[in-house]
This record gives structure tokens, sequence and C-alpha cells, in this order.
């Protein structure tokens, strides 16, 4: 019977150190994630800001003489354009996805403060998003020509469609990469859902296994004629569709006009001509809506003949302002709701929940993006 206790005993004491040393190197290991995770939140910002940049450590190097003090900005325009970033951002990976108008604003006002910026590159790659978001942009590129006299040249590298178009045109001259794609100067409106005659089935409507003989009744208390629109159980009045489609119309033609004048084209070829279809650089050059096909180093010398520039320039960008991936981390033990998603879904998100209300300045298929 000893025996038996002793050889518990010892099985029993080695099990408990095993786990009390597990226990203390995860303790030891977390400690030095903490610190080097700390140090990266403290110094996220320094390890770019060390590169040569121009008096500031809020730009890093891109390309050219790295010793130059005349600067030649970069900011890019990718993914669908949003308005106003969430309080609860998780900004790691989303500039693939997401552009907030808003923000990109802040950025060339703050540029237009730096003497040593002589002109700013803006590399589109968007299908457009909400005409908040893109009117911001334009008038963002407006105010920093302005206030500096310093030019804009938008360069597309892909596609530069609906709102990517409303907000390009202010820029003082727009050139596209080979085989890029531009246009579709349209708008889409909120789509209406309307079940006709739904019936509750095990997994069915409600997915909740609800069965009934009567059918589903379903009531939504309203004051105000038309404040249900959009209840999927009744359709949609006629004089709904009228003033959703009137909205769309003012939308939709203060749209034509604002290309027209920008980019000197009169709005009759726009809107009997080109409609809201999407062209090739020829096409697309031919109509005026681009200035010529170069690629990227033609672009940017061209920017810089633009700025009075020869080869002494640099191209420098803004360097990521937001938390550090460690902190971001760090939300997602919190339990920080935004950042458990990944970059694609969480754009996602904020694009579909945006455009279920509003009318948008988008090229595609919305209803098929947001399933």
């Amino acid at each position: 019977m000893k025996k038996i206790l002793s050889f518990f005993g010892k099985v029993f004491g080695q099990t408990l150190f095993a786990m009390v040393s597990f226990f203390v190197i995860l303790f030891l290991f977390s400690l030095l994630f903490i610190g080097i995770g700390a140090g990266v939140g403290a110094g996220y910002q320094s390890s770019f800001s060390s590169l040569k940049t121009a008096d500031s450590s809020d730009y890093s190097h891109v390309s050219g003489d790295e010793d130059s003090d005349n600067n030649l900005l970069q900011v890019n325009v990718n993914g669908i354009i949003l308005g106003s970033a969430p309080e609860e951002e998780f900004s790691f990976g989303l500039s693939e996805f997401l552009t907030y108008g808003y923000e990109l604003a802040d950025t060339l006002a703050e540029a237009a403060e730096d003497e040593d910026i002589k002109g700013v590159l803006m590399r589109f790659r968007t299908p457009g998003g909400t005409i908040f978001g893109s009117q911001a942009i334009y008038r963002a590129i407006r105010d920093y020509k302005e206030k500096t006299g310093n030019p804009v040249v938008v360069y597309i590298e892909g596609m530069s469609a609906s709102g990517g178009v409303m907000a390009m045109v202010g820029a003082d001259a727009i050139y596209a990469d080979h085989g890029s794609l531009i246009g579709s100067i349209g708008v889409l409106g909120p789509s209406l859902t309307y079940f006709n005659q739904p019936m509750a089935t095990d997994g069915g409507l409600f997915g909740g296994g609800i069965v009934t003989e009567g059918g589903i009744e379903r009531t939504i208390i309203t004051a105000g004629r038309g404040k249900d629109i959009g209840n999927p159980f009744r359709k949609p009045t006629e004089e709904e569709i009228t003033t959703l489609t009137d909205g769309i119309n003012t939308e939709y033609a203060n749209f034509i006009e604002h290309v027209a004048s920008n980019r000197d084209m009169k709005a009759s070829l726009i809107r009997d001509e080109m409609g809201a279809q999407i062209f090739g650089n020829e096409k697309s050059e031919t109509f005026g809506l681009i200035d010529g096909t170069l690629d990227r180093g033609a672009a940017i010398e061209a920017l810089a003949k633009l700025a009075q520039l020869s080869d002494d320039y640099q191209l420098i960008k803004p360097n990521i302002k937001s938390e550090s991936l460690f902190n971001q981390m760090m939300g997602v033990m919190a339990g920080r709701s935004s950042i458990r998603l990944s970059p694609e879904v969480f754009a996602r998100q904020q694009v579909c929940n945006v455009s279920r209300q509003l009318t948008m300045a988008y090229h595609g298929n919305l209803a098929s993006y947001c399933q």
C-alpha cells in the first residue's frame, strides 16, 4: 500500500511540477511578448521615420533623391470609398480595401502646411463608393491646389470608376496605366426587398423551425407616411418609388454636371453617349476622362514637370497613423468587436451597412457583394 501511495505521490508531484513550470514559462514569454509589443507600440512610427524625409517624421521615402528637399507626396485611393473611419477602427490591412474620404482630406490639409511638398501624386484603384466620401476627396484636392498653388496628378492603376471619377476630376492631370478601366458615371439607390406571400417552414425564412397554419403576420408601428419604407412585408407605394427615383435622378444630374464642368466636357456627351458604362484607356481619353496612358514612372515625371522640378526631387508617402499591430492584437484579447474580423470582412461589413440605406456612386453589384 505504501508503495502504491508513494508511486501516485511521485506521479502527482511530477505532474504538478510540470504544470507549474509550464505556466511559469508561459508567464515569462508573455512578459517578453508584452515588452516587445510595447516597444513596437512606442517605436512603430519611428521605425518608418528613421528614413530620410522632408524635415518630418510623418513621411517616408518611396523613390528619387533621398537628399532632396523637394518632395512629391504619394497618396493612395484604394478600394471602396467611404466617409469617416469608425472610432473603433481596425486599420491594419484595411488600406487595400477601403479609403476614408475625410481622413484623406486631413492628409492633404496637413501636406498643404509643408512647404517642402511641391505636388501630390494620387494613385487610384477604386470602384467608387459613397457620394459624400468621394466628394470629400474632390474638395480636398481642390482646397490643396487653391492653398498651395501646387499641382495634383491622378494616376489610375487598374480602375477608377463612379465615385473614383467623382473624386479624381479635381486634379490638374489624369493619367492611367495600361489596361485600366474608367467611367461608370452613374448612381445606385438603396435596394428594397419584398417577400411575396412568405411561408415559414422548418429552417426556412426565419431559420428557427417555425411552422404555422395561418401564415405569418408582422406589424410595424410607425408614424408618418412612408416611414417604414423598405419593410419587406409590403410593397413600396408608387409615391415612395417616385420619391426615391427623384432623389436618384438629382444625384445623377449633379454627377454629370460635376464631371462635365471639371473636365471641360459636354453634359450631353456623358448622358447620351457615355451613360454609366465603363471604358478602356483609348475610349476614356477620347471622351476626355483621362489625359493619356503612361506607366507610373512617366506619371511621376509629369507631376515633377508641372511642379517645375528637374531631377532634384523625391517621392514620399505618409506613414501609417494607427495603433500598432501589437495593440490591435491586444484588442482582440480584450474583446473589441470590430477587430475580431479580418480586414476584408470588416471592410465588407462597413460598405454593406452603408449601401443598404444610401445612394452610392459605385461600379459593381453591391447586392452580390453583400450576400
